[in-house]
């Protein structure tokens, strides 16, 4: 199949002499024509994820990064991994992995809530760190990351939200469409690395019927680093094959009234040749040698999204309402592993049904007290259990039953102070049935398995807050404080299944489940000057119970202690010339945990090092783009060795790399254009920030080499 994409990409260049890039799929009017990053979001910006209304920038008192869809093109031409397009344009997001999972990849120190059109994708009952990867990047229109800790839409968002927002119909057309292939590989050793993709979109609006319909298969090559050598085969995007199939049909019932159904099919499975061979922290990496792996294929069988949005732009007086009704059925499958007895694979089972009732409420008292409230209620049913594949149950099915009331305010005060308050209230109760566990870990002593845990219900009430105030009359200096909080239940599962037997016996309700409240502490500013934009912020993130792993018998084990997490954000970019553009972001993040009063160092797998970004885009024709990414990860050594010489788990002195990525672009004509990318511009021979913090041998992976990544989009 990997020939048959790349014979078909080399003979539809050859056939096709025309080419032109543009999105498409989009209506002209959510497309900015110029290139903004992800910095260079103008105060005018709309965004819906802040407030689950439509709301502008400027009058949202947080820090927000939107990548548009313009962006997501042009950089999935250097690399379709949506970890590491997100970690290129994220402030505050830890760089990409080079792995399927998200493992270590923080918001802000703390985890995130991801989710699909407001779908949750997220499993943190059981957090198995594939969420980010639950999509294809050719079906989303527009990223929107809101930072900080959030409650809008419930469990999870300690960190922060990021909402993958799924393409609009092209409504200037009954029909029409884009074909897009592509081949990538390796400029470290070509030998076994070619991977192929295409994709097929038809997009359109018939009377008052809108629709988009598209399909994407890809197989990856092999991965290699910067001297040629394979990459070991554990969790990596090496010999992937993965499906993306999307629907989204919408009908406008009046001007007022619309109805929008949406579905989304995810895949994405390893079929490796290679096994993982070698591997000594500190000395040599993990890589690849040809071999038949144990166990079952590791990947994502499958991931169901669904949503049925209703909406009604005056249900009654000064009032519109949105009714969202979600599904999502998730299954992921790890890797063979001999932590248990016996080996075997282990998965990740979720399904969740949701519903969503948001009004919204203009009100007028006067011309200098206006603003609108946001009020609603939330449900959600979310069904997550670790099984192992073989039948056995390793974390029992935890049932989550959440009933959540809402309400936002935002009025503006003597015309140009907006003030903005609410207040959610979580009403969950969780139920656990009996379950036995299982033998885990490399020490038998520790968790030696068979403890009976007799199952119970857990109810959780909470109210959080949230308030903030941004003062709007000038666009060169825009500034706001803020102060939000957020609600989690942290990864239950991996504390169920790690239950002992104390004496007189082991029940859920011994078992240490309490939630974490965070408290989010903000300060920043935009401003727009003339061909000169700028943002930045300082926060601060505490909770009284903490989420750090620590390594207790060879197994990772959740520290309970309060952390305090700090850091700031700042981005700047400058349009120089009408096809000259360049932008810069710094962003920095520290913090600590408070273990019987002595204060240390929260790991490098929650804290990542200093991320800077430099990009540059320029058009030295008219239909010829050029853009070069510029990323640095910096140094972080907090910690000592022991003894012995060694580090404790998520503590490894982490050194500094830098990567170039280069984009460009050339449109043959309105319809057709030829892309190149590479990634890894320079063949920076690296470790990953993981794979130098977790001090494992078995996590000891170099990044990838240069890879090439060329494409053609032809649009009808």
């Amino acid at each position: 199949m990997k020939k048959f994409l790349v014979f078909g990409f080399v003979a539809m260049i050859t056939t096709l002499q025309v080419a032109a890039q543009k999105t498409t799929g989009i209506p002209p009017d959510t497309t900015p024509v110029a290139v903004p990053p992800s910095s260079q979001v103008g105060l005018g910006e709309v965004v819906v994820t802040a407030s689950r209304n439509k709301e502008t920038v400027g009058t949202v008192p947080s820090s927000i990064t939107i990548i548009t869809g313009k962006q997501l093109r042009e950089q999935s031409a250097i690399t379709t991994d949506i970890n590491q397009l997100l970690s290129m344009n994220v402030p505050g997001l830890t760089l990409g992995t080079n792995t399927s999972t998200n493992k270590g990849q923080t918001l802000r120190g703390r985890g995130m809530l991801i989710m699909i059109d407001g779908i949750p994708q997220s499993t943190p009952l059981r957090n198995g760190d594939k969420d980010i990867r639950s999509i294809d990047v050719s079906v989303i229109e527009r990223v929107e990351v809101i930072k900080g800790a959030t409650a809008i839409y419930g469990n999870g968002a300690d960190g922060g939200i990021v909402n993958f927002i799924t393409r609009k119909a092209n409504t200037d057309k009954h029909f029409s469409g884009t074909t897009d292939v592509s081949t990538a590989g390796s400029l470290s050793s070509l030998k076994n690395s070619m991977g192929g993709r295409i994709s097929q979109t038809f997009s359109g609006k018939i009377n008052r019927f809108d629709y988009v319909v598209s399909g994407m298969y890809e197989q990856t090559g092999v991965n290699k680093d910067a001297k040629g050598e394979v990459i070991g085969p554990f969790q990596s995007l090496s010999e992937n094959e993965n499906v993306n199939a999307f629907a989204k049909l919408g009908y406008d019932i009046n001007s007022n009234n619309r109805v929008e159904l949406m579905y989304n099919y995810y895949r994405s499975m390893q079929n490796s040749s290679y096994v993982d061979s070698g591997g000594k922290f500190g000395y040599s990496p993990i890589v690849g040698i040809l071999g038949t792996s144990a166990g079952d294929k590791q990947g994502t069988p499958y991931n169901h999204n669904a949503n049925l949005n209703y909406t009604s732009k005056n249900i009654f007086k000064n009032t519109s309402l949105s009714v969202n009704l979600y599904y999502q059925d998730f299954y992921t499958v790890f890797e063979y592993s001999d932590f248990y007895s016996p080996p075997g694979n282990s998965a990740i089972v979720s399904k969740k049904m949701g519903a969503r009732v948001n009004f919204n409420t203009g009100f007028n008292f006067s011309p200098n007290v206006n603003g609108d409230v946001t009020w609603g209620v939330d449900i959600l049913n979310d069904k997550t259990s670790q099984p192992l594949t073989d039948g056995r149950g390793f974390v029992p099915e935890m049932n989550m039953k959440n009933l959540a009331p809402y309400a936002q305010l935002k009025t503006y005060l003597f015309r140009d102070f907006l003030v903005k308050a609410g207040v959610r209230y979580e009403n969950i109760n969780l139920d656990i049935p009996d379950f036995t566990t299982i033998r885990y870990g490399n020490t038998p002593q520790a968790y030696p398995g068979g403890v009976f845990v007799k199952g119970g219900r857990l109810p959780y009430e909470a109210l959080v807050f949230n308030a903030g105030l941004r003062y709007t009359k000038y666009a060169a200096f825009n500034p706001f404080v803020s102060y939000s909080q957020s609600f989690s239940l942290y990864d239950l599962g991996r504390t169920l299944r790690l239950a002992k037997d104390n004496g007189g016996g082991a029940t859920v309700n011994t078992i240490e489940t309490k939630p974490i409240i965070t408290n989010n502490y903000e300060a920043g500013f935009n401003s727009n000057i003339g061909h000169f934009n700028a943002s930045g912020s300082y926060f601060v993130s505490t909770s009284k119970l903490g989420t750090s792993l620590v390594d207790v018998g060879g197994v990772a084990v959740p520290e309970r202690a309060p952390e305090r997490v700090q850091g700031f954000e700042i981005v700047a970019g400058y349009q120089f010339l009408p096809n000259l553009s360049a932008n810069t972001s710094w962003s920095h993040v520290e913090g600590q945990k408070d273990v019987n009063g002595v204060h240390t160092y929260l790991p490098t797998t929650r804290i990542s090092p200093d991320k800077v970004t430099v990009n540059v885009n320029y058009s030295p024709l008219k239909q010829w783009d050029l853009g070069v990414y510029y990323i640095y990860s910096g140094i972080r050594q907090r910690f000592d060795a022991d003894a012995k010489g060694n580090f404790a788990l998520g503590q490894g002195p982490v050194g500094d790399f830098f990567l170039v990525n280069l984009y460009t672009s050339y449109r043959f004509n309105k319809s057709t254009s030829l892309r190149l990318g590479v990634d890894n511009l320079l063949n920076a021979d690296y470790y990953p920030v993981m794979s130098q913090a977790k001090v494992r041998n078995d996590s000891y992976y170099k990044g990838s080499g240069a890879r090439f990544n060329l494409g053609l989009t032809t649009n009808f």
